[in-house]
């Protein structure tokens, strides 16, 4: 948190002050993989298309959860993450879909 008061630590965040979801992926202790989002830029993609908005959340979760057996973990939570798709090392081979989105920034 920012730095508050005893009498202001329960308000709202300044509308100037950025607020960051952090997402990392880790093994054995070592970041593999790490994105931060803007809330407010988050808030307006979710108002626009909310079933999206919490598929590709979802996406983050569940491509960590097939990339964990896989050769090449981090190329192929990296390749999943962006298409949706996962494979060994990335690649196309006997890829698992995660979900049909697609490339999020594909008009589809």
């Amino acid at each position: 948190m920012p730095d508050v008061g005893l009498f202001t630590a329960t308000e709202p965040v300044s509308s100037d002050t950025p607020v960051i979801i952090k997402f990392s992926v880790e093994v054995g202790g070592l970041p593999v993989y790490q994105e931060s989002y803007d809330v407010d830029t988050l808030r307006e993609e979710d108002k626009a298309d909310p079933d999206k908005s919490a598929a590709l959340w979802l996406r983050r979760l569940r491509c960590v959860l097939e990339s964990r057996d896989r050769p090449g973990f981090s190329a192929a939570l990296t390749s999943c993450l962006a298409t949706g798709m996962c494979g060994d090392h990335g690649q196309s081979p006997g890829q698992k879909v995660i979900d049909p989105l697609g490339i999020p920034t594909e008009d589809s």
